[in-house]
């Protein structure tokens, strides 16, 4: 992307410029600021009240590889991955963008899990490998709104 330069900028980028088309004044839809389990959280109010869970990852050239959890191999992400929790599995979903695109990638785990490094998750250096960029279509900005707004109703 674009004047995007970290994974921080991109999830700021996701925080300001993507989810408040996505949930706009709705009152039932809360965005936490609070990170330390998965970089963006969304509570879902009212008569069937859910938590959602974004993972964002951004690609960028001069790092080589995409990591995910730290670099022992720990962390909520790669635990995730690994136990398939039934409400992980329908609530959590991955935004990913790369320094060479502008457009936007939005998957679910079992999509990212065919994209691991050695097709598992392992001891530690757990990642993603760049092929997932060139095999997953992408999408523009209105799409992901529109996928992240389907996501959020159904």
């Amino acid at each position: 992307m674009k004047n995007i330069s970290s994974e921080s900028e991109f999830e700021n980028h996701i925080r300001n410029e993507i989810i408040p088309f996505v949930i706009g004044n709705n009152g039932d839809y809360k965005l936490f600021d609070f990170k330390k389990a998965v970089d963006v959280l969304i509570a879902k109010n009212g008569v069937d009240p859910k938590l959602f869970f974004l993972e964002i990852k951004y690609h960028q050239k001069h790092h080589g590889r995409l990591g995910i959890g730290h670099g022992k191999g720990g962390g909520f992400q790669p635990e995730v991955l690994r136990d398939r929790s039934d409400y992980f599995e329908a609530n959590m979903r991955w935004i990913l963008g790369s320094e060479e695109s502008d457009e936007y990638w939005f998957v679910d785990n079992d999509t990212l899990r065919d994209y691991l490094n050695a097709g598992v998750i392992g001891p530690k250096y757990n990642g993603i490998r760049k092929t997932f960029f060139n095999e997953i279509k992408s999408m523009k900005k209105a799409n992901l709104i529109d996928e992240l707004s389907f996501w959020l109703i159904s």
